[in-house]
């Protein structure tokens, strides 16, 4: 080891410029003169421009030299791996669409109609309140762009808003007459693209200033626009709802078409972001959910590299740090992805969570959901089968209501028909109008229709039964002693005298319980039972005081009727009264 540190600085930087970052961390902590060997910027270059993200570019610029690159080289290989702890530094009420841009540790952030500036620093773990707020558009901001002397907006109201940072100084572009989706600026040139299907190219010079320069008709709705750093040639990313090629490049100066980029394009695969990463390689990416690579010295007809997205979502934004790693943001839930150019898929994502006592852990899958280990699906959470119980609960009571709603439903309208068909059997007359089958079926006619209807005739006699008003258990004992009198025989053909008397005494027992002392009941042929007015004081009736058509019978036509009940036991053909009397 002595002898190693014997060694000339430039040949022990050329001996540790073959170590990969693992090993150089192990030769930190051999001693005190390595680790602080090993802190140099120049050490640790080699692996920097290896690494997923460190901020050196290709060109060799260093993008951030005031972070050391040991520490940029190990935030990149946590990236790498998927290591990342995520926090939410602001949240809105409403759901925005908005346009971010970082430039240092500034944070450029579209609001509705303003753009507002927030502070970062090491340890911002919440936004609060704006440094700055621009703002000057009627309707939202669709896209902004922040270069190093002016902040360029573009609005839905056609405008564009160009303010220089460093002074009050504010022109306002107005051409397009519809929204303005897309809007890029390098140097003086600035490029807007719009719905009305055009895209103009305007001077921040000051000869030229609030000018365009060209109004270059795309057919088409311009969702993205690009500049190139040479300022020769700018990009534009259409919607492709029209037989054209959705990506296109322009010559600034003149305003024409320089070459198509791309192939024939499946209709409706619109590019929606576009950008330079030098003069002769492009990025796109677009509705049909490919980052395409793009080298212009190979061939403007077909892209050398493509990714494509693992949830089959629209690409809406991407950027590049100019080295290894793309990062894009799908419409699948809001994801942001990592890309690395030298691997076919995108990097994965591990949250860092904090357990218990503020330990962390890495969620290699999933999400962090306990305090100790990550969930990958729903179904490890113990609220999700609480939510489905109560949903499966729910149903089955309203299916179990549903069917005994039903049946009871069922079963009226059952009832309800066997009502109807009965009352139409006794009353045999045509089914009621419509407004009168959700009456009760029990109700009777009204009094007019009653009266306006035929007298029902009574139905025929038979020998079987007899008549209730002539056979009346008071008629038996006169009847037999007048029978005895004129000499005929006592008792009916057929008909004993002991069985006689037996009647007798059992329709005396029920008349004497279900008999109303001075009312007389006979039946008729249409309405079932008549009561007899006769007899309404309370004196009562004799045995053989009954009535026809509420008159009383005169005591002399006792005996007549008497003999006709008698023959009428003798001769059933003659038991018929005379209805005409």
């Amino acid at each position: 080891m002595a002898l190693l540190l014997q060694l000339p600085e430039d040949v022990l930087y050329l001996v540790l410029s073959y170590l990969d970052c693992r090993a150089l961390g192990r030769l930190a902590q051999v001693c005190r003169t390595l680790y602080l060997f090993t802190r140099r910027d120049a050490v640790w270059r080699g692996v920097a421009t290896q690494s997923l993200h460190s901020g050196l570019t290709r060109p060799g610029a260093d993008l951030y030299p005031e972070i050391p690159l040991k520490e940029r080289v190990r935030v990149s290989r946590n990236w790498e791996r998927g290591h990342l702890r995520s926090h939410i530094l602001l949240r809105w009420r409403t759901n925005l669409m908005s346009g971010i841009q970082l430039d240092r540790d500034v944070l450029y952030l579209s609001h509705a109609a303003d753009i507002r500036v927030y502070r970062l620093c090491a340890s911002t773990t919440r936004l609060h309140k704006p440094i700055a707020v621009f703002s000057g558009h009627q309707e939202d901001v669709c896209a902004f762009v922040v270069t190093d002397t002016h902040l360029v907006s573009a609005g839905g109201d056609g405008k564009i808003i160009a303010r220089h940072r460093w002074s009050p100084q504010v022109v306002e572009y107005c051409g397009h007459r519809q929204e303005v989706n897309c809007v890029d600026c390098q140097g003086s040139v600035v490029v807007s693209g719009s719905r009305d299907r055009t895209a103009r190219v305007w001077m921040l010079s000051s000869e030229q200033c609030g000018k365009c320069a060209h109004t270059i008709p795309t057919y088409d709705r311009v969702w993205s626009v690009a500049i190139s750093p040479s300022l020769s040639s700018f990009v534009t990313g259409t919607s492709c709802c029209e037989d054209l090629t959705p990506l296109r490049m322009w010559d600034t100066e003149r305003g024409q078409l320089v070459t198509n980029v791309g192939g024939p394009f499946r209709r409706g695969a619109g590019v929606l972001d576009v950008i330079f990463e030098s003069p002769i390689l492009l990025l796109s990416c677009g509705f049909d959910t490919y980052i395409r690579y793009w080298d212009l010295r190979v061939s403007s007809r077909k892209c050398v590299m493509e990714w494509e997205e693992p949830h089959d979502s629209a690409l809406y934004c991407l950027q590049s740090n100019g080295s290894h790693m793309i990062a894009s943001g799908s419409a699948h839930y809001g994801v942001v992805r990592l890309w690395d150019k030298r691997q076919t898929g995108c990097l994965k994502n591990k949250m860092l969570c904090l357990g218990v006592r503020n330990q962390s852990y890495t969620c290699e899958s999933g999400y962090c959901c306990v305090e100790s280990q990550c969930c990958s699906y729903y179904h490890q959470l113990w609220w999700f089968w609480l939510v489905w119980t109560i949903i499966v609960v729910l149903s089955c009571f309203c299916i179990c209501q549903h069917r005994r709603t039903k049946l009871r439903l069922q079963q009226q309208q059952r009832q309800h028909e066997i009502n109807l068909i009965a009352y139409r059997e006794v009353h045999n007359y045509a089914a009621p109008p419509f407004y009168l089958r959700f009456l009760p079926d029990y109700l009777l006619p009204a009094y007019e229709e009653a009266v306006r209807r035929p007298a029902t005739p009574p139905p025929p006699y038979s020998a079987g039964p007899r008549h209730p008003s002539i056979t009346s258990v008071e008629l038996l004992p006169p009847l037999l002693a007048h029978q005895g009198d004129t000499g005929q025989d006592s008792v009916p053909l057929g008909v004993s005298e002991d069985e006689l008397e037996e009647r007798a005494a059992v329709r005396q027992e029920e008349h004497g319980k279900d008999g109303t002392a001075g009312r007389q009941r006979h039946f008729t042929g249409d309405s079932g039972i008549e009561v007899c007015g006769c007899g309404q004081d309370d004196t009562p009736m004799e045995p053989l005081d009954l009535c026809h058509g509420c008159r009383p019978c005169d005591p002399g036509d006792e005996e007549p009727i008497a003999e006709s009940v008698a023959e009428g036991d003798r001769d059933p053909q003659a038991g018929r009264p005379d209805t005409q009397s």
